[in-house]
Parts: C-alpha cells; structure tokens; sequence
C-alpha cells in the first residue's frame, strides 16, 4: 500500500513541475522585448562639416584639412592667404570664415562661441541657437536664439577694435565661396520660417527675373491678325 501511494506521490509531484515549467516558457515568451539598455549610452556629440575654396587645405588644430573634415568643438582654426572656409553646423547654423583668419569654435547645448584672435568671420544661428563672438578686446556681439541671425565682424592685424556688421567679412571674402554667406552681411536676425542660403535666393532670384523678361517678350508680341 505504501508502495502504490508513493508511486502516486511521485506522479503528481512530476506532472505539477511539468505544468509550472510549461506556464514559466509561455509567460517568458509573451513578456515584451525589452531592448537594449542604453542607459549607458551618450548623446551623438555635434561634429562641424568643413568646405574650403577650391578644396584648398587650412588648418585644424594644427593639421591639413579640406572638404568633409569633421570639426570638434573647441577646434583652432587657420586659413591662409587666399583660402576661406565654411563650417556647417547643422540645426544649429554655420560659420563663414576669410583667408588669414586664426579663431576657436566652441559649439553646443543650445550656443555657437567665436574666439576670434585675428581676421573675418561670419556667424549665422538658426532659432533656438545663441551665437557669441569674443575678440581681444570682448565681446564683439551676440545673437539672440529666439529668432537666429547673424554677425560680420572683422579684426585685422592691428587694429585696435573690430568691424561688426559692416560687411567687412563679406569684402574680406568669407566662406568657401562668395555664395555661402553673402546673405548673412549686416543683417541683424533672421526671420521666421525657412531660411534660404544665399545660393538659393540668388537661384530664385534669377528665376524671377527670367520669368518677368519672358513675360514681357510675349506681352509685347502682337497677337496675330487673321487676313
């Protein structure tokens, strides 16, 4: 009799672990995914995107660069005689720089900083972007980020206090071409809505003029008289 029950005791015992095993898979299976943890992970760091005129190189932080170079933030920056530059920010906006220039960028959270120690530059901000320019002699000038704008300030060797939005950036042939930053001379902010890059509007522009000309050719041409 003991025998029988304890052969029992051991079948029941087996079946009831194979059902908690059985309902321990299935509830595992439907558990969501939880992904991959990545309270561990940092921000992507904001990288600058360089273009230089005629892929002609400068120098960052002492080495050659041209086209495509990554820029860090805190990067030293050179131009030589003949040779600007422009730096894409991205959401955050873009730097114009002349030939014989030496400054620092410093980027992130929200803000742009210029360190310029010597020659031109221009700083354009998108909306929620501040944007600073500090030369020797202080602050040169500082972009709100409620709208974005821009500065034009220049320091030539020697002079005793900068140039700010008078267009000496642009005369001093700031960015990787004339087109990068013309727009951006003198102009106090920029306003809401897209903003179009200096080759765009000039694009538009000429597209606009083309088409009035058009217009004025077929206005003037006489319908013609039937016999």
């Amino acid at each position: 009799m003991n025998y029988r029950f304890q052969r029992i005791t051991t079948a029941v015992a087996f079946f009831v672990a194979l059902a908690v095993t059985q309902v321990y898979v299935g509830v595992s299976f439907a558990a969501p995914n939880p992904g991959p943890n990545l309270s561990g992970n940092r921000s992507p760091q904001i990288m600058g995107i360089l273009k230089t005129r005629d892929n002609k190189p400068i120098l960052v932080n002492g080495a050659s660069a041209i086209d495509g170079a990554t820029i860090p933030s805190g990067a030293t920056i050179e131009t030589p005689a003949g040779v600007g530059a422009t730096i894409n920010l991205g959401s955050m906006g873009s730097l114009c720089i002349a030939p014989n220039t030496k400054l620092t960028l410093e980027f992130g959270g929200g803000a742009i900083r210029v360190v310029l120690q010597q020659g031109c530059v221009i700083l354009r901000t998108l909306k929620n972007t501040s944007g600073t320019i500090i030369t020797p002699q202080g602050t040169a000038g500082q972009i709100d980020p409620a709208n974005g704008g821009s500065l034009d300030v220049c320091l030539p060797q020697g002079a005793t206090a900068p140039t700010v939005n008078q267009g000496a950036a642009v005369d001093a042939g700031a960015g990787a071409s004339t087109l990068d930053c013309s727009a951006a001379a003198g102009a106090a902010a920029i306003p809401k809505g897209p903003i179009l890059s200096a080759r765009t509007a000039f694009i538009i522009a000429g597209g606009s003029s083309v088409f009035g000309l058009i217009f004025t050719f077929h206005g003037n041409n006489p319908s013609p008289t039937g016999p």
